[in-house]
């Protein structure tokens, strides 16, 4: 019997009604793949990258439950100063690393965005839903990379 991937959703709860409504729109879409999952927390967009790390570090994944890829989530809506743009910036770009660095698939499913109404709309399951398509980027690039052989 063949069993759907594992995916790990790694979701920020800094703004919790985006946040329920990236992880509605994530698990919908695994569910409907046949995907398995499991769900983490943590603060704020920064803390992504360094979760992803700690799950795909070397032994760190049980044998028996390893993660055949992951999807981070999360918002960032701007504000008066400047902070919005290095939170953004370093967090996209430590999620990028890792999955480069340790060949993991990802779906990035971190919103960026000038308004907390385009937020909204972009994490809603049914306007923007970006918590499903970040799902389903992560599962067409773990079948690419099994196409690939690795």
């Amino acid at each position: 019997m063949t069993t759907g991937p594992h995916i790990l959703v790694i979701e920020a709860r800094f703004y919790d009604e985006i946040a329920d409504d990236l992880l509605k729109g994530t698990l919908a879409a695994l569910t409907a793949a046949g995907a398995t999952s499991e769900v983490v927390t943590v603060p704020g967009i920064l803390e992504l990258p360094l979760a992803a790390q700690f799950a795909f570090s070397k032994g760190a994944v049980h044998p028996d439950r390893g993660y055949d890829g992951f999807v981070v989530l999360g918002c960032a809506v701007k504000g008066e100063t400047d902070h919005y743009e290095h939170v953004c910036e370093q967090s996209m770009s430590g999620v990028q690393r890792v999955a480069l660095d340790l060949l993991v698939p990802v779906g990035n499913g971190i919103l960026t965005c000038p308004t907390w109404e385009l937020a909204q709309n972009r994490a809603n399951p049914a306007e923007g839903d970006a918590g499903g398509r970040a799902a389903k980027a992560c599962l067409r690039l773990i079948e690419l990379k099994q196409n690939f052989g690795l």
